[in-house]
């Protein structure tokens, strides 16, 4: 029996490298030239890339992109695949408290974003990553009225989001022996706004949607109880510097610290807000903890099932199940929720 024939291979059903999608020009001339099955079959799988980096990041519940075609899916594929993941997790986030606070149209979820208004690579490198991820859905977001789209403040490297200006520290600027030039990510950095410092651009939202963007719609900062434990008790200074972790404690932090806007300063006051409840999907309960000066006060957007002579575990039966295992991990629950004072 002869050798049969070896059949040429068929043409590749998507041939265009990732490296393309950082040459826009490059990757549109690949793009015209496709057969059109072959741009077919190509966009399913870019739709099916997308798809699954959604998932994988977590973002199903906060983000629809409107993928016209091939360039724009190559759009969102590139942008969703930037970075470690870490800060589109953090956006994620950032996004579903937004919705609590009634920030987003109408506070409802997920955000429907258009695939040709997206940066291009070359915009994307122009800011820290997680700021050009902000600058994505910045201006979806507004504040009694007032958009919070990030914008170029001035042309001395400020940027402003709503009434709030703030800058970006360099790590340069800060001296080998500052607590936050440990674990400096250039993708999240350091952020100045006026006289308070925050670890991270991502602190500097969490902070500034729970104290400043939280008064839409009557939500407001309703507060439970507050304790005071005092700066040097161990509990407390292990609360406000260890790490906090989701996994753990169930719970993300935003640090920062108030240094009269002098990085050298020698006796900052260092805060922290330790979010419990209200930045995973499906929580429609915003509950936090603020740690300053010595005090721990519980907030939260829950609204009271009962009046002050019940006890708070009924009066809040979705909060307190959140506050507890924070609390249990750091051995204040007796100091915080038990003998602490009670608000109205």
């Amino acid at each position: 029996m002869p050798p049969t024939t070896p059949q040429p291979a068929p043409p590749a059903v998507f041939s265009l490298p990732d490296l393309a999608i950082t040459r826009a020009a490059e990757l549109r001339r690949c793009i015209v030239r496709l057969p059109q099955a072959e741009a077919s079959t190509a966009l399913t799988l870019v739709e099916q890339r997308i798809e699954e980096a959604i998932g994988r990041l977590g973002l199903e519940d906060v983000l629809v992109f409107d993928v016209g075609g091939l360039e724009d899916g190559w759009k969102v594929v590139h942008l969703l695949e930037e970075g470690s993941g870490g800060e589109w997790r953090a956006m994620g986030r950032f996004i579903r408290l937004a919705a609590i606070y009634r920030l987003t149209p109408n506070a409802t979820l997920p955000l429907r974003l258009s695939a040709d208004a997206l940066p291009s690579p070359t915009a994307l490198r122009q800011l820290p990553l997680i700021m050009a991820l902000y600058k994505t859905i910045g201006h979806r977001l507004t504040h009694q009225g007032t958009s919070l789209a990030l914008q170029q403040d001035n042309n001395d490297g400020a940027y402003r989001i709503g009434d709030a200006s703030f800058r970006v520290v360099p790590l340069s600027d800060l001296t080998a022996n500052h607590p936050y030039r440990s674990g400096y990510q250039t993708t999240d950095p350091v952020i100045r706004r006026d006289d308070y410092l925050y670890r991270s651009f991502s602190s500097f939202l969490l902070r500034t949607v729970l104290e400043r963007w939280c008064h839409d719609e009557g939500m407001g900062r309703r507060w439970v109880l507050h304790a005071h434990i005092g700066r040097n008790d161990p509990r407390y200074r292990r609360l406000l510097a260890e790490a906090i972790s989701e996994k753990q404690q169930g719970a993300i932090a935003a640090d920062f610290r108030v240094d009269v806007g002098n990085l050298n300063h020698t006796n900052p006051d260092d805060s922290r807000r330790v979010i419990v409840s209200g930045f995973r999907p499906n929580e429609d309960v915003a509950a936090y903890l603020s740690v300053s000066d010595g005090y721990i006060f519980l907030y939260r957007t829950e609204r009271s099932v009962g009046d002050r002579s019940q006890p708070l575990a009924v009066r809040f039966p979705t909060s307190m199940p959140r506050w507890r295992p924070v609390l249990s991990h750091f051995e204040l629950v007796d100091d915080v929720i038990n003998r602490g004072t009670v608000l109205g």
